[in-house]
């Protein structure tokens, strides 16, 4: 379907936006989005739809009428005082006519250009009663705080050429055509520097590196804005940062690491806190962070039935170059590996350069990254990852498919590929598996965490025979990973509300527990199942089986013998709860109110035939994490 076709102004109209803009990330505003009718007449049953941006923006709420619209009469329609309204229209003063707002979320038609055709917030103002002459003008307050509400969220992520969408139906008869002055256009810049990411190792062993990067109030790279005198601030440390919001890296003792630093200015106010750090255990691995679910402007979408980037599109589904979104990973967030997993990405234009970036920005021992893609079908969505760094051209998206038995077949026997199910809670279909090239799924992202068939983190449907649980259910072995999934181009920021209203969460985190930082050891410890996920804190989780850690298979197990379960919890905060889980369902929990805890519990009930345990643990303030399981297999008689 092509975009309704555009008229002149003179029979269409035109329309405006007053406040021209550019609007500051996370911003609280008014737009008022100002309509003048054009030499056609707007008569009962006439249409205006204004397509706001949805991705990260207020959901408009308009006036609720009280009664059926055969009740309706006058120039004054009775409105309930009970439902919040951020959304009015205004017709001035002298107008001989009634309009009638209503709000839809949708796509305008599949396979567009995302800059016109994604997902938006629909406005559509009808005219019910007496009519819209010539010169009339209709204003749409978006944002209108007269009702209580603090007015419209601008979308907490820098992003340029945003635009409002326009169409009129003149006659009632549902043929649309464009408004002159539309696309609005209008950019949206990021916040001055307020806050600082302060990361040191979270295993730490001498020499130690403390690592500082300052961001905006919404977790950005900020814009250009003077800095006030900042300290680095340990036990035994006081250094001025320079005002650069690139990273900074100052030495610190092991105990220093261990005890915490802090970000200050001059007045004492806390910019940033380091995240918790331990000595290194008796497994000799070190914790790896990172941020496996990440998108670029290459990204597409598959619910626009195109399933790659095409290559008229001047606009994707995402944000930032490939290059843009590592340096984000790296250097605001300061994740030690990323992946850009862009949907269709193997068929596109894209994919060359999106592995040329993966090569330039892997450097062993700082900053790892894999080459991947996203396979999003009907039946589910899975990334799939690289072991490698040499180039493929793109596949025939004539001839390669992205469903999964497709892909099965096509990577079945390589140890240099996985491959991950994400928001496993909805549209997965856990009869298309492949133990060899699945040893872990995503259980928490932006979308909100899938582990459990609970409300809780979670605002969306949910596909019948999904779900973490049901992949348990199965007997499947996988492990335990979180992501970010937010398409803004920005791995590892943690901030909630990046996509539409209805996957209002913060992304999560991947923790990898690994021998070093190269591509080889991330890869071989995803695969080993030594990972796990969190909501984005850099909580320190380790867990086992006597000397068996998380993701192994024991087998041989004396089915009268006790498990004893084993775990060490540094939190980000006040840790509440850690539940032990066997077989999807807590069979002990301890509530340690403290940092920092340690678990031993002994299972003596019988092992049956197989036994599955994993760890889930919460603070205080929300932040959760969950272990990847460790099964425990009986003897054979």
């Amino acid at each position: 379907m092509p975009l309704p076709p555009a008229a002149s102004p003179e029979l269409s109209g035109r329309v405006e936006l007053v406040e021209r803009g550019p609007f500051r990330a996370g911003d609280w505003v008014t737009m008022h989005i100002a309509y003048t009718v054009g030499a056609v007449t707007l008569v009962p049953g006439s249409r205006l739809r204004i397509g706001l941006p949805n991705t990260g923006w207020s959901r408009p709420r308009v006036p609720h009428p009280r009664y059926w619209e055969e009740e309706a009469g006058g120039a004054v329609q009775d409105y309930t005082p009970f439902h919040r309204v951020n959304t009015s229209a205004d017709l001035g003063s002298g107008i001989p006519a009634r309009v009638e707002l209503a709000v839809t979320e949708r796509m305008l038609a599949p396979n567009l250009d995302p800059a016109h055709g994604y997902w938006r917030w629909w406005i559509t103002a009808t005219v019910r009663e007496g009519h819209l002459a010539p010169g009339d003008r209709l204003t749409v307050l978006y944002g209108d705080t007269r009702f209580g509400e603090a007015g419209a969220r601008v979308q907490t992520f820098p992003e340029p050429q945003i635009n409002i969408a326009c169409y009129v139906d003149l006659a009632g008869d549902g043929r649309y055509r464009g408004v002159a002055g539309a696309p609005i256009y209008f950019d949206v810049l990021p916040g001055p520097p307020v806050r600082a990411n302060v990361v040191v190792p979270s295993v730490v062993s001498p020499p130690v590196l403390a690592a500082v990067a300052l961001t905006d109030e919404c977790h950005c790279l900020p814009g250009r804005a003077a800095v006030p005198a900042l300290y680095l601030v340990g036990a035994e440390t006081q250094v001025r940062l320079n005002d650069s919001p690139w990273p900074q890296r100052v030495a610190l003792s092991v105990g220093e690491a261990i005890g915490g630093i802090e970000v200050r200015d001059e007045t004492g106010a806390c910019w940033g806190r380091s995240n918790p750090a331990s000595l290194p255990g008796p497994e000799g691995l070190k914790l790896f962070w990172g941020d496996l679910h990440a998108q670029s402007m290459y990204h597409s979408g598959h619910s626009q039935r195109a399933d790659h980037h095409q290559a008229e599109w001047t606009k994707s589904l995402s944000c930032g170059t490939p290059s843009e979104v590592y340096e984000y990973a790296r250097d605001v967030a300061l994740l030690d590996f990323a992946v850009i997993t862009d949907q269709g990405a193997c068929l596109s234009r894209g994919w060359e350069p999106l592995q040329e970036a993966a090569n330039l920005f892997n450097a062993a021992g700082s900053f790892v990254t894999l080459r991947g893609y996203e396979a999003g079908v009907a039946v589910g969505h899975r990334n799939v990852y690289l072991r490698g760094s040499e180039i493929e051209a793109p596949h025939d998206p004539g001839s390669f498919s992205l469903h999964p038995t497709a892909l099965y077949d096509f990577y079945r026997g390589r140890t240099d590929v996985l491959m991950i199910p994400h928001h496993v809670k909805v549209w997965t279909d856990w009869q298309f598996h492949c133990p060899e090239l699945e040893p872990v799924m995503e259980v928490y992202s932006s979308w909100g965490q899938s582990e459990d068939p609970s409300l809780e983190r979670w605002e969306k449907g949910m596909t019948p025979g999904a779900g973490a649980w049901e992949a348990f259910r199965r007997g499947y072995r996988l492990g335990i990973v979180a992501s970010s999934d937010t398409h803004v181009g920005m791995p590892g920021r943690i901030y909630p509300g990046s996509r539409q209203w209805h996957t209002p969460f913060g992304g999560g985190v991947c923790a990898v527990w690994a021998s070093d930082l190269t591509r080889e050891s991330l890869f071989d410890a995803l695969r080993g199942r030594r990972c796990y996920g969190t909501t984005g804190a850099r909580i320190v989780l380790r867990f086992s089986i006597g000397s068996h850690g998380m993701g192994s298979e024991v087998a041989g197990w004396s089915p009268d013998r006790p498990r004893e379960i084993l775990a060490e919890v540094i939190g980000t905060d006040v840790i509440e709860k850690i539940e032990v889980l066997r077989d999807g369902s807590v069979v002990h929990a301890e509530y340690p109110n403290a940092a920092a805890a340690s678990l031993t519990w002994r299972d003596d009930s019988p092992l049956g035939r197989t036994a599955v345990y994993r760890l889930r643990v919460q603070q205080i303030e929300g932040e959760m994490a969950w272990s990847s399981p460790i099964w425990v297999d009986a003897e054979q008689e």
